[in-house]
């Protein structure tokens, strides 16, 4: 008697634990995470003063629905989170990352725990992804930028600090579907950080699509 009750019990339970609200697979799926593989102009040396510095260059990753609106914010470099930036105009920098500044503009809570120093070495992130729903897809971008980054599209002009604008990556990907899935890049964001458009060219640049090598998700 008491092992046929243990059965019934055992069979409401997994019974339970297969419903979903809504008809969706709300569960949190595991094993996510972002790469990025630096390129030869991750570091960019600059001379300051009589010193010569390795600098790294403002990144910030995020996660839309397809029909992209926002949801998270995968990582973000501190400068750019907390606007506390060096060498710069009292305006701050704008145009470092305008595609991810004007996406969480209204989103801005959960910023301070995706946010670390940019490393000298690859990137490998942890992907929150306790709001992302089985078997649905998401778009993931990657953008990127270095300061004092001139070329002769965007040449040195009095304050202007960035040069070449920040360069934008995307994947698409569907959640608790295995594979190594690469971003590729697909334009530029705003030159002045005005909007947060994604301008699809990318003939003008030339050292900032070698800031990163490769960059890629893996779900496990």
């Amino acid at each position: 008697m008491k092992k046929f009750l243990l059965a019934v019990v055992l069979v409401i339970f997994l019974i339970g634990c297969g419903c979903s609200t809504g008809g969706k697979n709300i569960q949190s799926i595991n094993g996510m995470e972002l790469s990025a593989e630096p390129g030869d102009h991750w570091l960019r040396k600059m001379k300051v003063f009589i010193f010569s510095i390795n600098r790294t260059p403002q990144m910030a990753a995020w996660i839309e629905d397809i029909q992209g609106n926002y949801i998270s914010t995968i990582t973000v470099t501190n400068r750019s989170a907390k606007r506390s930036w060096r060498m710069a105009p009292k305006e701050g920098r704008p145009e470092a990352l305008p595609v991810w500044n004007h996406k969480v503009q209204d989103n801005t809570d959960q910023i301070d725990g995706v946010s670390a120093a940019t490393s000298k070495g690859p990137v490998d992130v942890h992907i929150d992804n306790g709001s992302l729903i089985n078997g649905q897809e998401y778009n993931v971008y990657l953008e990127i930028n270095h300061a004092f980054d001139y070329n002769d599209t965007w040449p040195e002009r009095g304050n202007d600090v960035n040069g070449q604008p920040s360069l934008i990556y995307h994947a698409k990907f569907v959640a608790g579907v295995s594979g190594r899935i690469k971003l590729n890049s697909i334009g530029h964001g705003s030159d002045d950080g005005s909007d947060g458009n994604i301008i699809q060219v990318l003939e003008e640049l030339t050292t900032a699509l070698t800031i990163i090598k490769e960059a890629y998700i893996i779900i496990n």
